[in-house]
């Protein structure tokens, strides 16, 4: 167990290792108050000193050194953005925090890197900060462009917010650009139905879907099963459930769903048939509670 610990600290340090050596790349220059002809040049050498403890792994001492330098530079950007991922290495959360903010209000924003608004979007995230979350995320657009990546960033930060409005309009915005992404569409199909959307509008989401991937089985299973518990068509529900069951034999969710519609179809004899095949493969108790309520309701 010491020796993964030590391992999963050296990871850690080793991550400051390569976010070190591309420092020079990252910000071009700093704001920071005149120093003296002596105080320069202890930053430079307190700075290349911890330069060079990095690069041989000598973690401990370049943190003790950056340190020097903040005190000398407090408006180092690259001293505070080093710093940071220093104390984020040895769990400092509150301080690495301090120090990423720090650095983000004096870069210079029309030539920082995507990686400090891109920590300080993670370290939101896990605080629950969501607003910041997505004003780092819009920073880091001003840098990359909008993609695919900050949409679906955009759509689990509003997620995970409970906001599913929100999340909506931006699986709608990137699917305006690309509207054949079928992860959108799926995004976008479990979100209607989370919101309790227009059926009209989920079953058009749905045959998107099917037109893009005709045999995926989620998608049909989860189709099916709208479509037998909202009063649809229960011979396309049948059909679609059909196939699902054909391609994964074993899988009880899929199995449910066909017997239940063999129930509401008046087949009780093959509904139980089915049902019990999948009370037999289900593995997980919320999904054996399901299978037994749809078992008792035929007895």
């Amino acid at each position: 167990m010491k020796g993964e610990k030590g391992n999963r600290v050296k990871g850690e340090w080793l991550k400051v290792k390569g976010l070190f050596l591309l420092s020079i790349f990252i910000f071009q220059f700093s704001i920071c108050p005149a120093l003296t002809v002596e105080q320069e040049q202890q930053f430079t050498y307190y700075w290349y000193a911890a330069k060079e403890a990095i690069s041989n792994e000598r973690y401990p001492e370049a943190y003790v050194l950056l340190q020097f330098c903040d005190e000398l530079k407090p408006n180092d950007v690259q001293t505070l953005f080093y710093l940071g991922a220093m104390h984020e290495a040895l769990k400092h959360d509150q301080e690495a925090k301090d120090c990423y903010e720090r650095a983000y209000k004096l870069a210079p924003k029309g030539k920082m890197s995507e990686e400090l608004p891109e920590r300080l979007k993670v370290i939101y995230i896990h605080e629950k900060q969501w607003d910041k979350a997505i004003k780092m995320q819009d920073a880091i657009d001003k840098i990359n462009g909008y993609d695919g990546y900050s949409a679906i960033t955009r759509y689990r930060i509003y997620a995970m917010a409970n906001q599913p409005k929100q999340a909506i309009k931006e699986v709608d915005r990137y699917l305006e650009t690309d509207p054949n992404d079928l992860r959108f569409l799926l995004f976008r199909i479990e979100l209607t139905e989370l919101t309790k959307g227009k059926k009209k509008t989920l079953y058009a989401l749905y045959e998107r879907a099917l037109e893009l991937d005709p045999y995926n089985t989620m998608v049909l299973n989860n189709y099916a099963y709208h479509l037998a518990t909202h009063g649809g068509d229960l011979t396309k529900a049948e059909q679609m459930s059909a196939i699902t069951i054909r391609e994964e034999p074993n899988n009880a969710t899929f199995l449910d769903t066909y017997g239940w519609i063999m129930y509401l179809k008046g087949q009780d004899d093959l509904a139980k048939f089915y049902l019990n095949k999948a009370l037999w493969n289900a593995t997980n108790e919320a999904n054996k509670e399901v299978i037994k309520s749809h078992l008792e309701a035929i007895k």
